[in-house]
């Protein structure tokens, strides 16, 4: 079983608690894209040649790239590996990027099952966390990637921030 993680490192902005490596410059995104392609065609002997059953893009927000974008990543892949027809693609996402168009692209494109920084779902800790979203588009994002065929979704939440306790009883108010 053969599986290629690509990693986007761009977001719109800093979350508080991320450590992970990632930039804010939106500038060079299809800079990178047009790398990982160059090395997805000079990597394409090292799994010699192993059929696919799992592509995941993570970050950063890979929910950051265009349709063109994407689509150009996953054609590169196409066109150099062999893809399990029952493969999981999986894309990170933050809800706020998740709109109606959107899934319908990335479900277009073959993107089966999503990831989602939720982080929270108490509107004052996602503003600490300096999060894009609220409540409401979180759940929302669920709801509508459900309804266009993504059923496949997990999503990231954070315990243990210095406004929480074991009992949720100091999470901030």
């Amino acid at each position: 079983m053969a599986g290629i993680y690509i990693h986007i490192p761009f977001c719109r902005k800093a979350c508080t608690y991320c450590d992970f490596h990632f930039t804010t410059n939106l500038s060079r995104v299809q800079d990178l894209v047009d790398a990982i392609c160059v090395e997805i065609d000079i990597q394409k002997e090292y799994l010699d040649r192993s059929e696919l059953s799992s592509i995941y893009f993570g970050g950063g927000t890979p929910s950051l790239l265009s349709e063109s974008q994407l689509n150009q990543v996953l054609e590169r892949l196409h066109a150099n590996h062999s893809l399990n027809p029952n493969a999981e693609i999986t894309l990170e996402a933050n809800p706020d990027d998740l709109s109606s168009e959107k899934l319908k692209t990335l479900h277009s494109l073959g993107v089966n099952r999503l990831s989602i920084g939720i982080q929270s779902l108490n509107d004052n800790l996602l503003k600490w966390m300096n999060r894009s979203h609220n409540r409401q588009q979180a759940l929302a994002s669920i709801s509508e990637a459900r309804s266009i065929g993504i059923e496949n979704i997990s999503v990231d939440l954070i315990f243990g921030t210095n406004f929480q306790d074991r009992d949720l009883a100091t999470e901030l108010e």
